[in-house]
């Protein structure tokens, strides 16, 4: 296992704190990537088909054992920006807590990375994967290094939760498993309430990971990223069906083409008031559609006693939807107004705020239009791969797939309301820069800050464009770009090693 944070996190362990991470004593280190929203972004919580890839940069984190019953975390990270870069709990006060106390201790200043970590050994104890209760059980020490850029939505939070998660999984000696059910897809149990408590799926440990980020962190997050820092492959788009959790086989890139990002240095947060707001729309206007189901059934005499949709807003047909349902959708409504029309509400992870105005119909057209932009996306690649190279053929093809890149990133902005101006500038400056051999772009992620995702050639050219996007990016916004190149293999993968440091 060699990464640069790994090698940075066994020399600063072995020089920086040796009186918590000992040499004569054995510690397991891990590594998992941060991730690159390629397509599929927030239509993840409405059923939708997401590619991404696993990136370059990596959080490490090394697990050892104490010789009594507290836990201690560390962050480097942390300790180089002069943050409080130190946690530390017993693990009785831990498995005694709840989880909403737990969420409000980690809310303190200074604390809240550290439920990323943390919150791994809760999760295990709580399901059932661990007992912390035996006094035999001793403490832990933890400690992260992440060369992965904070807050620019490329799965740092989700890295860090992968690695923590998987050391402390191998550290406790809970066997993991993965088995390809169908022939198809891998489509595993998330729901770590499962009776086998002996055996961790990659999906039943990133849902472990996705518990600690909702319940502990209040973050309402899908199991996407973590899934992705988990499983992904170097070179391959890691696809995924979220009906809840179907890993489809992943998605190769044409040859001499590439996936980049582009940093834009404006900060990102899935807790943001838009994005929560646009994902609450979503699920109104899911609602919505549905009761609008059920009357046209009425109406005819027959009853719907079943959901056509199968709980999913992507599962609903383009055409239907403009034809038959898209009329009804208020472009705007008050959230006590849905709440007086409308019984049920489907999102476990937010709820309506009665004053707040939510963009129902635009919010709904770009999930339904999304699902379709992701499959057009896909199915251009794919010819373009079957393509013969350096032919107008496969140039069309890859600019369609590009050009639904940008498709996406205006509806992210007019529809769904979230974007920012400085990823929309960074946007306009591929389309402008096209010609060095770029074809698309969009912002990534929840669409709030953070990257722009980029479909390039592989050339001298290209690289050239990229540079005058960033240098001119500078010159409009007194911002620094960051170029995210690169793919790494996800931390199930990898494994993780046990060792000794060097005295």
């Amino acid at each position: 296992m060699t990464s640069a944070p790994v090698a940075a996190l066994l020399q600063r362990l072995s020089t920086e704190l040796p009186d918590a991470f000992v040499a004569d004593k054995a510690l397991r280190i891990s590594r998992a990537p941060g991730r690159l929203d390629v397509m599929g972004g927030i239509t993840e919580y409405s059923g939708g088909q997401i590619c991404q890839m696993g990136l370059g940069q990596f959080a490490a984190v090394a697990v050892q054992e104490r010789d009594d019953r507290q836990i201690q975390a560390f962050s480097f990270n942390r300790y180089d920006e002069n943050q409080p870069f130190t946690f530390g709990i017993s693990i009785d006060d831990l498995i005694r807590a709840s989880d909403h106390q737990l969420r409000s201790e980690f809310s303190q200043p200074g604390r809240r990375w550290a439920a990323y970590m943390v919150g791994c050994l809760f999760v295990l104890h709580e399901q059932g994967y661990v007992d912390l209760k035996s006094p035999t059980r001793r403490g832990f020490n933890l400690a992260v290094a992440s060369d992965i850029p904070m807050g620019a939505g490329l799965g740092s939070s989700a890295a860090l939760e992968v690695a923590s998660m998987i050391a402390v999984v191998d550290q406790l000696g809970i066997a993991r498993s993965d088995q390809d059910s169908d022939g198809q897809g891998l489509q595993l149990p998330a729901n770590a309430n499962a009776d086998d408590k002996t055996t961790l799926s990659p999906v039943a440990l990133a849902g472990l990971c996705q518990q600690v980020e909702n319940r502990l962190v209040g973050v309402p997050c899908g199991l996407a990223d973590q899934l992705t820092s988990c499983y992904a492959r170097g070179g391959e788009l890691f696809r995924m069906v979220c009906q809840p959790h179907k890993i489809l086989s992943p998605l190769h890139l044409p040859s001499a083409i590439r996936i980049v990002g582009i940093n834009s240095g404006v900060t990102h947060a899935i807790g943001e008031e838009k994005y929560i707001c646009a994902r609450t729309s979503a699920f109104m206007g899911y609602r919505i559609i549905l009761e609008k189901m059920k009357e046209m059934g009425r109406k005819v005499g027959r009853e719907l006693v079943a959901d056509p949709m199968r709980g999913y807003l992507a599962n609903l047909n383009l055409e239907d939807y403009k034809r038959f349902f898209r009329q009804f959708l208020p472009v705007a409504m008050k959230g006590r107004e849905f709440l007086q029309s409308y019984a049920q509400f489907d999102d476990m992870l937010t709820s309506i705020a009665p004053d707040h105005d939510y963009h129902i119909q635009g919010v709904t057209d770009h999930h339904v239009y999304e699902a379709r932009r992701i499959a057009n996306f896909i199915d251009f690649l794919q010819q373009a791969i079957a393509a013969p190279p350096h032919t107008e053929q496969r140039s069309r093809l890859l600019d369609k797939a590009g050009h639904l890149m940008y498709a996406s990133n205006e509806a992210c902005n007019t529809d769904a309301h979230l974007g920012s101006s400085e990823c929309e500038l960074l946007v306009e400056l591929v389309r402008k820069h096209e010609k060095a051999g770029l074809y698309g772009g969009r912002i990534s992620a929840s669409g709030i800050g953070g990257t722009v995702v980029v479909l390039a050639n592989i050339s001298s050219a290209a690289d050239e464009g990229l540079e005058q996007i960033m240098r001119e990016y500078h010159a409009q916004t007194g911002r620094t770009a960051q170029l995210i190149s690169g793919s790494g293999t996800g931390a199930w993968h990898c494994g993780t090693a046990e060792l000794k440091l060097a005295k």
